[in-house]
């Protein structure tokens, strides 16, 4: 993650009527939160080409709204609630039924053509689960689990209270536990 310092130099960047600097600014957060921010959008959309919309919709989104930022929340905060609405605009875009898939860009973390195979298999049915939880599961599962946040951060980048956090999560996590077993 970025800390609060280089966000702040950062979101004056992105303020600025230097177009280098905010090029810079915008290319210094892409690498920074690009990965994290598609892999919250991936656990939103349930779909790997959404999900890379999705995120460049919310980069999309940040220029535009940059102006309004006021600074209350961290610029990563800001940016992770523009990305879940993204991928919710996104999401809601897909074809109802559509089958969740991957594409052979998304990592599965294996070398061995048949791991990677197994690896694919078990992160679809994964994505499969998630798609069927309710959107306030998924968007919690995603930042706890992928974005390692805490559930007060969770509760920061919602505006929800964090004992909700803790209650989202934990259904969310029962419901998968209950879809992934073997019966």
């Amino acid at each position: 993650m970025i800390d609060p310092d280089q966000e702040h130099r950062l979101a004056a960047a992105l303020r600025s009527a230097d177009r280098a600097e905010r090029d810079r600014a915008m290319h210094e957060l892409h690498d920074r939160l690009g990965r994290p921010l598609f892999q919250l959008c991936l656990r939103i959309t349930c779909d790997a080409a959404l999900a890379e919309d999705a995120r460049q919709e919310a980069f999309v989104d940040l220029l535009r709204g940059i102006g309004s930022f006021r600074g209350d929340a961290r610029l990563s905060t800001w940016l992770f609630r523009i990305a879940i609405r993204a991928a919710s605009r996104v999401r809601g875009r897909r074809q109802a039924g559509q089958a969740v898939r991957l594409d052979d860009h998304t990592p599965v973390g294996n070398d061995d053509p048949v791991a990677r195979s197994i690896e694919r298999e078990n992160a679809t049915r994964l994505l499969a689960a998630i798609d069927r939880l309710p959107a306030p599961q998924r968007v919690v599962l995603g930042l706890a689990s992928l974005q390692g946040m805490a559930h007060a951060e969770i509760a920061a980048v919602l505006g929800i209270p964090v004992g909700t956090v803790g209650s989202r999560l934990h259904e969310a996590r029962e419901r998968l536990r209950a879809a992934l077993d073997p019966p």
